[in-house]
């Protein structure tokens, strides 16, 4: 499944419970202070791939993706916000160098976080690089039921929150993107935080093969 937007993804509430719109749950998380991880983040990135475009997958209020001046995917924007795309599939392939996914794989479902994480990699150009952090136990805080996965919890709202281990995210995004790309722990970036650096296949006498993605277009969702 590929993501038509993190509209349907991030403010979808557990079956039978109320849609929320008001605010998006994807921009909770920019509700405090986070420019530091985004600094942190993309820090990291830039000693990676020096040059090249940065995307904010998962933008919120966009306040991080200005302070490390990267173009922005958001379909919940604010009325002083505009995002670069509103619709993941409107996202061309292997079109950055460089994506940033702080905090947004925690409010979703497995479906839709496996398909989120699937963009990721459809966006990355070949040896790229991507950050993804989560939240950790810490989700357990809040008031609730236990959800349906390990260290999961559905809000009082109605809302989905899954925490992950560092070793946890490593397995379960290499899982998702498989062996075209290597996945990393990254420690003191948020509870849980993984990189992503997307591989440039080649055959055995060294001539470069074309990506898996070039003739690839995302579904209309």
């Amino acid at each position: 499944m590929v993501v038509g937007g993190l509209a349907r993804i991030a403010a979808r509430a557990v079956k039978n419970t109320p849609r929320l719109t008001d605010p998006p749950i994807s921009q909770t998380t920019q509700r405090s202070n986070t420019t530091p991880t985004y600094e942190r983040a993309a820090s990291i990135l830039n000693e990676i791939n020096p040059k090249g475009k940065t995307l904010d997958y998962g933008a919120g209020l966009g306040i991080g993706s200005k302070k490390i001046k990267a173009d922005s995917f958001e379909p919940f924007p604010q009325k002083d916000f505009e995002p670069n795309f509103t619709q993941s599939r409107d996202i061309p392939t292997e079109s950055y160098e460089k994506v940033v996914n702080l905090n947004v794989l925690n409010v979703l479902e497995k479906s839709d976080r496996d398909a989120a994480i699937q963009e990721i990699g459809r966006i990355l150009k070949p040896n790229g690089s991507a950050i993804i952090t989560t939240r950790g136990k810490d989700v357990l805080d809040a008031a609730g039921k236990e959800g349906p996965e390990p260290m999961s919890i559905i809000t009082k709202k109605g809302t989905y929150q899954k925490g992950f281990t560092i070793p946890e995210l490593v397995n379960y995004v290499q899982n998702i993107l498989g062996n075209d790309f290597s996945v990393t722990q990254v420690r003191n970036l948020g509870k849980a935080a993984v990189k992503i650096q997307k591989k440039i296949k080649k055959y055995s006498g060294g001539m470069i093969m074309r990506s898996p993605y070039s003739n690839y277009k995302p579904k209309a969702i």
